[in-house]
């Protein structure tokens, strides 16, 4: 048809801020089981649930604030952003708190921070906070390209939610 080949980025599909719904087994078809966790994911139709590659540091402060942080790894959406965008690459996370409340946490791989958020050692709205300021520095570099270009933004503003 002599298109061009497009380019296809592909990750891991992170989930939803938003707490996972829930399905009666008998939905599920899991005899025996009350409840079983329905997978939810980022969506453009569901805009708070979602990171988007613009948001500004504080549209990312104020989605990650509401954001759904169980005290556990599995289904916890912070971790995930943690662990594949965040710790990307090699680097370290200071999430800043107030001396009161164990002062300023440094953290040299995901690791360190899923064992201290599990092990009780960092409270949920700090993981929250940090997390949020470790993806607005990861977004930095986007966002800046997006604001001296905010033509190629324009197709997202012309795509209707359609929820």
């Amino acid at each position: 048809m002599g298109w061009k080949p497009p380019v296809c980025l592909h990750h891991h599909i992170m989930p939803g801020l938003a707490e996972p719904e829930k399905q009666a087994a008998s939905e599920a078809g899991a005899e025996g089981k009350e409840l079983q966790v329905m997978a939810s994911k980022m969506s453009k139709s569901k805009p708070w649930t979602a990171i988007f590659i613009h948001d500004s540091p504080e549209e990312i402060s104020a989605k990650m604030s509401k954001a759904y942080c169980p005290p556990q790894v599995e289904a916890n959406p912070i971790l995930e952003l943690a662990k594949y965008v965040v710790f990307r690459d090699p680097k370290t996370l200071v999430i800043e708190r107030p001396e009161k409340f164990g002062g300023n946490a440094e953290f040299q791989s995901y690791a360190e921070l899923e064992t201290a958020f599990i092990g009780g050692k960092l409270h949920a709205a700090d993981l929250k906070a940090g997390v949020a300021q470790g993806l607005s520095d990861v977004l930095k570099p986007v966002r800046e390209h997006f604001e001296k270009k905010k033509e190629l933004l324009k197709v997202y503003g012309d795509v209707k939610i359609t929820r």
